[in-house]
């Protein structure tokens, strides 16, 4: 018994340790403004880094300043193609600007993508791919530091194209099923084992 209660206390020590190193800000937005993890829902208002002039853009408060630069949002149905971009200012501020392909009646939908007024966006860019399409699909970016977006906080973004944001469960919630889950695991395995058994 001494070794399993030695390989159930490694194993905990390993998964703190990931969780340790894992996203601990989650931030989930979409095209009509709905937002998780953001200080309050998107809203419309003047491009602060004149990326599109004369429209609208989607803006989100984030809880921090944030690293600026562009992410670069890619669909992979008929060819890799750039089909998005979300834009952090550096300033606390990440704006969504999503292609018209299908017309402009999300609040995210500009008619071109933002142009070169703003440099900062050129010089540090990510990418990430879109899994799924324009009309139901997701992107998932956890930043690095020095990438755009990026914060000490370890923010991760969960970025929903075509499709509402769902009820999301609280960080918490999360942690504390993933440790249900495999404490539930490692006790199952003991007993598998039992005494006298291989």
């Amino acid at each position: 018994m001494k070794w399993q209660a030695m390989a159930a206390l490694l194993v905990g020590l390993v998964f703190c340790g990931e969780a340790l190193a894992a996203p601990t800000l989650f931030i989930y937005v979409d095209e009509w403004g709905n937002a998780s993890g953001t200080d309050g829902q998107g809203f419309l208002g003047d491009d602060p880094t004149l990326g599109v002039s004369n429209w609208d853009v989607l803006i989100f408060n984030l809880p921090f300043k944030g690293t600026p630069g562009d992410l670069q949002v890619y669909e992979q149905r008929d060819g890799r193609k750039l089909a998005d971009i979300i834009r952090f200012t550096g300033q606390g501020q990440m704006i969504f600007y999503s292609n018209d392909a299908n017309g402009l009646d999300e609040p995210a939908n500009t008619p071109t993508p933002p142009q070169n007024a703003w440099p900062v966006g050129a010089m540090n860019a990510a990418q990430v791919d879109m899994t799924g399409s324009g009309a139901d699909g997701s992107a998932v970016y956890v930043p690095r530091a020095g990438q755009p977006g990026w914060n000490v906080s370890g923010p991760s973004y969960t970025i929903l194209f075509g499709v509402q944001l769902p009820s999301v469960p609280e960080p918490a919630t999360v942690v504390l099923m993933t440790l249900g889950g495999l404490a539930v695991l490692l006790r199952r395995r003991g007993r598998r084992s039992g005494p006298g058994r291989a």
